[in-house]
This record gives C-alpha cells, structure tokens and sequence, in this order.
C-alpha cells in the first residue's frame, strides 16, 4: 500500500477529533491531546494544504428536513470519449449526493435524495433519464440505512501504516 501523505500519530489524533467534531477550537483538540494550540494549527494548516483534509463539513440529518427517501442508482451509460460529460452533469444536479463509477453490471452508482417516491419518480424521469449517454437505469430504494459513516476510522489508518 502507498501511502502518498505520511501520517503520524499526532496527525491521525487530529484528524480523528475533526472527524467527531468539525467544529472543535485548536485550543479543545490541543488540550485534548496534550500539545499547544499552534502545534495543532500548523498541523492541520498542512493536512489542508496536501490534501489530506478537504474541508470541514455539517452532517445534515436528511429526513429531518424532508428528503426521507434515498435511492441508489446504477446507471449504465454509452462510452467513449466524451463520458467526462456524464460525471459533470452529475455534478450541476441538485438531487444527486454521490457518484461513483464502478466495475461490473452498471457504468456508474448515483446515490439520490427524494421529498417522497414521487419527486424521486420525478428526478429519474426528467433528470437522470437525460444525462449525457443514458442508456439504462436501475433503481433501488433503501428501506433503511442503519450505518452511515462519515469519515474514515483513524484507527485502521493507523494499523496500515504499522504494517
């Protein structure tokens, strides 16, 4: 495994921090974790600027502002050259969360929000169904999502630079 941005100890404690609480001082983390305030900003300002860290986010709690369905998906999709147009126009749509592209049956997996089974009916009709080489979707609706992480266990970062 190439691990392009070495990661020590106190980096992944930092990050792990961020991770529950975006929101937290330098000043919190530093006296969580025993260090300075500045120790902790210079820290992060390098995370930032390699990558590491690509911005501080809000977990929004989707149901509870009136999008309580999600749906995944699989879009299958003609290829070529231009298919970069596809992701873009998978970018400019408001309903759409995330984009992977995938191997296998389909060409891509697209997670999408919904107020109700009519919007998401709406959006597969006139918006997914117009994407640059549509040629095929399949959707499945979650009944639940009992495990929605956000962010990566520092943990298992750490056991993978040991090895």
């Amino acid at each position: 495994m190439i691990l392009l941005q070495p990661l020590d100890d106190m980096d992944l404690a930092i990050l792990q921090s961020l991770q529950q609480n975006a929101r937290a001082s330098y000043q919190e983390i530093a006296s969580r974790l025993g260090v300075s305030r500045v120790t902790v900003y210079e820290r992060v300002r390098k995370l930032v600027e390699s990558g590491v860290i690509e911005g501080f986010h809000v977990r929004v709690n989707a149901r509870r502002i009136g999008y309580p369905v999600t749906a995944i998906v699989g879009l299958s999709t003609l290829q070529g050259k231009e298919a970069y147009r596809t992701i873009e126009e998978f970018k400019k749509l408001p309903e759409v969360e995330e984009v992977h592209v995938v191997t296998g049956r389909y060409d891509y997996l697209v997670k999408v929000r919904a107020r109700d089974n009519e919007d998401l009916q709406r959006i597969l009709l006139t918006k997914i169904d117009q994407i640059h080489g549509f040629q095929r979707a399949e959707t499945m609706i979650a009944l639940s999502s009992p495990v929605e992480k956000c962010g990566i266990d520092m943990g298992r970062v750490a056991g993978d630079v040991e090895e």
